[in-house]
Order: structure tokens, then C-alpha cells, then sequence
């Protein structure tokens, strides 16, 4: 069968069993990339339904097959699909280093295919776990189909390397926007990145989905200054709303008390609560609520766990009643434990905003960063924007990490190309014939080819 852009297949022989004939599996599943391999067609009626995928290297070719003509032809359409839309990292041109950290990179990029921008984030496999480089993939695969989370558009493994590629987001993060509007935002201002980022929260938790990392570096504008809740590095899936996981994780000023209190009920989505009260009061105050300079990280938890919050004078009474029902030290007690996001769109802060409005990005922005042009990188950090920001790997996966990261290269879904590979199978299973002679279809001729029959040891079944 075919997951992603690999071949997952295992090599088959006849059966030494006189009272049990057929076939018999010899050995492991294996797995081939097929992004870059040909196809080639035997163009004899009796070698039956029966082709080749030969590898890049033009090395190692493996003979498959098919029950079917209609199967063969399938199979044919299903790889093509893979070659057209996974795209080769030298159809990137990089432009400028937009961030770096533990994890890896942050490459602002051109893709030659629709001369979009997008940011490519870098990490080495090896100094990632492969287990949470899988988990970022899927919650930014689950999620990513709404306007205020940060979707995907591909995942690569290429060399030693993983790439996660989303598009670019010019506006920057919030915290380098707070800073310019002196460190904190009016009333009206938090209440509109509120609400945006409220409904990001109500879409995954409703996939029960946690992000554990909600901060102003982890929200992004794009160039007409709506929001996008980024960085997935730290998201878990529960099993249900009510589900709990024990894992220590996040940025300390913004743990809730029962992950700086290590509690042995462990956490769950009452997380996103509290650090999205965090988050409200840094909008506001221009700090988060139990940050000090130079603090320890023992001194700070203790603070999260024992100290009251200490609200700014110039606080709202509308804006402090939220932030005082989502701040509390019990998971249960907070706004939002039991009825949800919903509980939250109905506190008195957000009296008057017309939700379906945020959700169709029609509430005008405070803040709008401007189209692509001699500013694009305006808002990011120059000490990152000034530094190398080439990219060095190979069209393929490192051997070591290939059985490990099979599947794991993804092309955001197209509604246009699945209609296409949908008429295009249809197409093939009535005129078969003519794919298994070197096809006319402009779409597949590339890397297909017929061949002469010849003797075939052994074949491989695989999945159609």
C-alpha cells in the first residue's frame, strides 16, 4: 500500500507446501520512496499484469505484480499523484533565517510551483524525538483547516532532516507587536486578539486537543493583522475532554498550577485556560501575572502555585472578572472546566461581539502589518534575519530514519486534485490498454516506460 510518499510492500514466493499452494510471504514489510522512482510497463501479454518501480539511483529494480489491469492502472494513478504534489526542496529558494531554537530552525522561503512565501521549520532528526516530531505533524494536520491555527502544507524527510512547511506569516509574533505599542494593548485591542485566539482554542479542544504552549511568541499575524495560533511542538490529543496526561512541558512563567505543582491527577484542557488568562493579563499589563526578572525556575512555580495574582490598577472591572475566573489555582474551579469555550464567549467582556463576524475574519484588525514587500521581514528579529539561511539535504531520507519516518511526508489535501485523480482512475480502468503501453497521458508519461518482457525470479505483492 501507499502512505504518503512511500511504497510499503513485502516480496512473496511460492509455497514449499505441497498441500498448501499459492504464495507465501518471505520476509519483512519493506518500504521505497517513490517520489522520484519510474515506472516501467512489461509490453508482452504474457507477462500479465507485471511492472517494475526502479529507484532514483536506477539501482535495485523491484518487480511487482497486479491481480488486475484495472489494479496496475490504480496503482499507476496513485503514484502519479504522489510525484506531481510532493514537491523537492530545490523548488524552494530561501530568502531569510527567521528564527531559531532548541527544536531546529525557522527559513522564510519562495516555492517556485505558485510563488508563494512559506516558512520552513528545520529540525535535525536525532536531536528531536521522532514521537514528537509525528505528534507536531498530525495536530497541525487535524487543526489546521481554520482561519486562526496554523496549518500545514507539507512535511518532508529529507536527509537528516524534517521540514515542516507552512505559509508565511509576515506580521511576526504578538510580543514583538506589544513591544512596540509600549509593552501592553487597550482593552479593545486584547479583546480582539481574545476572540480570535478563543475560537483557535474552542477548534481543538473540540478534537480534544491541548496546545500547552500559549504565549505572545506563539501567536502570528499574517499581512492583514488577523491571528494564527502557531507552534504545535507541545499539543496532545486526549482520549476525551475529560482526559488527563502527566507530561511536564511548556514555558515555566505560563505553566498552570497543576503542572508547576506536579499533581499526581496530572493535566488536561483546563491548561489552555489558564494560559490563556496568562496571555490576556501580559496584553494588558505587559508582563505575565507571576513573572520576575531573574527568577528562578523553583521560585517562579512557587509563585504559580501559592501567590495571589496581582492585578494593574488600570485594569477594567469587565476585563479583571475574566482574568479572576480563569486564573484560579483549581483546574475545576476555572471559566470554562465544564461548559467549555463557550462559558467564555459568554462572559460580559465580550458583550457585543458578534462571533460568526471573528470567525469570517470580518472584524477589522488594530493592528495590520502590510503586504509583502521591502519590509518582509520587518518584524522579526534581525539578530536571526542577518544570519545564513541555506538549506543542505539530499532528495532522500537517510537510511537509518527511513523504516522510522515512513509515511510520515504529507501534501495539504486539494479538493481540485482529488477531483482530478478521481476522473483520471476512471479514465483508466476503461481504456487500460493504452497506459500499459507507455502512456499517452501527458500527466504519467514522464516516468513510465515499457519495456520488454523478460524472466522474472521472484514478485512482490503489495497493497493496490
Amino acid at each position: 500500500m501507499i502512505k504518503s510518499t512511500f511504497l510499503i510492500y513485502y516480496r512473496v514466493g511460492k509455497s514449499e507446501n505441497a498441500l498448501q499452494p499459492g504464495f507465501r510471504q518471505l520476509n519483512k514489510l519493506k518500504y521505497l520512496n517513490l517520489h522520484n522512482c519510474k515506472i516501467k510497463f512489461f509490453d508482452h501479454d504474457s507477462a500479465g499484469c507485471v511492472f517494475c518501480i526502479l529507484p532514483e539511483s536506477g539501482k535495485g529494480a523491484i518487480y511487482f505484480a497486479a491481480d488486475t489491469e484495472k489494479d496496475r492502472a490504480k496503482f499507476v494513478v496513485q503514484v502519479a499523484a504522489v510525484q506531481q504534489r510532493m514537491p523537492s526542496l530545490n523548488e524552494f529558494t530561501t530568502h531569510k533565517l527567521l528564527g531559531r531554537g532548541h527544536y531546529g530552525r525557522v527559513i522564510l522561503a519562495s516555492f517556485a510551483a505558485d510563488q508563494q512565501l512559506y516558512a520552513i521549520k528545520e529540525m535535525k532528526l536525532g536531536q528531536v524525538k521522532a514521537k514528537v516530531v509525528f505528534a507536531e505533524r498530525a495536530v497541525m494536520e487535524w487543526t489546521g483547516n481554520h482561519p486562526f491555527v496554523m496549518g500545514l502544507d507539507y512535511a518532508l524527510v529529507r536527509g537528516r532532516s524534517v521540514f515542516l512547511i507552512s505559509k508565511f506569516m509576515q506580521g511576526g509574533d504578538l510580543f514583538v507587536h506589544m513591544q512596540k505599542c509600549g509593552g501592553s494593548f487597550h482593552d479593545d485591542v486584547v479583546r480582539f486578539y481574545a476572540t480570535e485566539l478563543l475560537l483557535a482554542l474552542e477548534h481543538m479542544h473540540k478534537m480534544c486537543i491541548m496546545h500547552r504552549d500559549i504565549k505572545p511568541e506563539n501567536v502570528l499575524l499574517d499581512s492583514d493583522g488577523h491571528i494564527k495560533l502557531a507552534d504545535m511542538g507541545l499539543a496532545k490529543r486526549l482520549e476525551s475532554r475529560e482526559g488527563r496526561t502527566k507530561t511536564m512541558c511548556g514555558t515555566d512563567t505560563y505553566l498552570p498550577p497543576e503542572m508547576a505543582g506536579r499533581y499526581s491527577g496530572g493535566h488536561g484542557l483546563a491548561v489552555d485556560l489558564w494560559q490563556f488568562g496568562c496571555i490576556l493579563f501580559e496584553m494588558h499589563a505587559g508582563y505575565p501575572p507571576f513573572f520576575l526578572p531573574q527568577s528562578s525556575q523553583e521560585s517562579t512555580h512557587q509563585r504559580i502555585l501559592y501567590d495571589p495574582v496581582r492585578y494593574p490598577k488600570t485594569i477594567s472591572p469587565e476585563l479583571k472578572s475574566l482574568l479572576v475566573s480563569l486564573l484560579e489555582k483549581r483546574q475545576e474551579d476555572r471559566l470554562g472546566y465544564y461548559g467549555g469555550i463557550a462559558d467564555i464567549k459568554a462572559h460580559k467582556f465580550f458583550t457585543g461581539v458578534d462571533w460568526d463576524q471573528v470567525l469570517k475574519r470580518q472584524v477589522k484588525p488594530p493592528l495590520v502589518p502590510g503586504p509583502p514587500g521591502e519590509e518582509l521581514v520587518g518584524n522579526f528579529d534581525p539578530q536571526f534575519t542577518q544570519q545564513p539561511h541555506s538549506i543542505y539535504a539530499p532528495d532522500e531520507i537517510a537510511s537509518c530514519f527511513e523504516r522510522v519516518f515512513a509515511g510520515f511526508d504529507y501534501v495539504r489535501p486539494l479538493n481540485s486534485s482529488r477531483s482530478m485523480i478521481s476522473t483520471t482512475c476512471n479514465r483508466m480502468a476503461i481504456s487500460p490498454t493504452s497506459f500499459s503501453r507507455a502512456s499517452t497521458s501527458k500527466d504519467l508519461s514522464e516516468n513510465i516506460e515499457a519495456i520488454p518482457a523478460e524472466l522474472i525470479v521472484d514478485s512482490v505483492k503489495t497493497k493496490m
